[in-house]
């Protein structure tokens, strides 16, 4: 029997577990934004001096500013793509009835994520050099929509079953299509679980290091590859600047998401 000191104890570490993984998750932030506004040419904590050096040099430095734009482009059009196969695929599968063949598209819908990262990558990239498209966006955008799907699947998924089944009924009993239904029922109910969807499809999208370092070659570079190639060679203090930038970003959209959900 377990005594009352101890069962004190065992729930008071129980309660300090969340808090340290959130300090575990936001103290490396706070420090990588502390030192992007060091003033010196290496990373060093602390800072000898205060400034916004690196932001002055990351605006100058036309190096950073093709793998940006890069990254942005890929994102933009990999989680589109990755919202529209998915809403097409939830809704497919919500109608589509039940037995093992959905089950088993389900779990082909969340495959890349259970999937090892740099095996899913050498798969790619094996498929990709047969097809010659190594080094271009095309190979680089569709392995980002394989990639990102998963997150539309898994909340679009468990958003379209909070849609009431009677409001598609009542709809139908008064002559509406089952297009029109999806595109005047469904689809407005799950606007905010499509914008989630969008949103972390093109954080994950805009973060992917791996896959694209694979596919993309010394041709195709973008910013997390450029990160990654700076720490690797000698690390530049200004991709402090860009990943307090990226994190601020980051936050902005999810707050906007937020208050907009809130608002509806």
């Amino acid at each position: 029997m377990i005594g009352p000191g101890l069962a004190r104890a065992f729930r008071g570490a129980l309660g300090a577990v969340p808090l340290v993984v959130a300090a575990l998750m936001i103290v490396p932030s706070l420090l990588v934004a502390l030192l992007s506004f060091s003033g010196d040419t290496f990373i060093a904590f602390p800072p000898r001096t205060w400034g916004v050096r690196q932001y002055v040099t990351l605006l100058r430095a036309g190096a950073w500013h093709d793998p940006f734009i890069r990254s942005m482009t890929v994102a933009a059009v990999s989680s589109t793509v990755a919202v529209l196969v998915g809403a097409a695929a939830t809704l497919a599968l919500q109608h589509g009835g039940r037995g093992p063949a959905r089950q088993l598209l389900q779990v082909l819908g969340i495959g890349p994520l259970l999937a090892p990262g740099v095996a899913y990558a050498v798969a790619l990239y094996a498929l990709f050099a047969r097809l010659r498209m190594l080094g271009t966006v095309q190979a680089v955008v569709l392995a980002h929509v394989t990639v990102t799907v998963p997150f539309v699947f898994l909340i679009m998924g468990s958003a379209i079953t909070k849609v009431p089944r009677e409001l598609e009924l009542a709809a139908l009993s008064l002559g509406a299509s089952r297009f029109e239904v999806w595109r005047d029922v469904t689809l407005r109910l799950l606007w905010p679980a499509i914008a989630a969807s969008f949103i972390f499809a093109f954080v994950a999208s805009f973060d992917e290091t791996v896959i694209t370092a694979f596919l993309g070659g010394i041709g195709f570079v973008t910013l997390p590859v450029a990160i990654f190639n700076s720490v690797r060679d000698g690390i530049d203090p200004v991709i402090t600047a860009i990943a307090t930038l990226l994190t601020a970003g980051t936050g902005a959209v999810l707050v906007i998401h937020a208050l907009l959900r809130r608002h509806r």
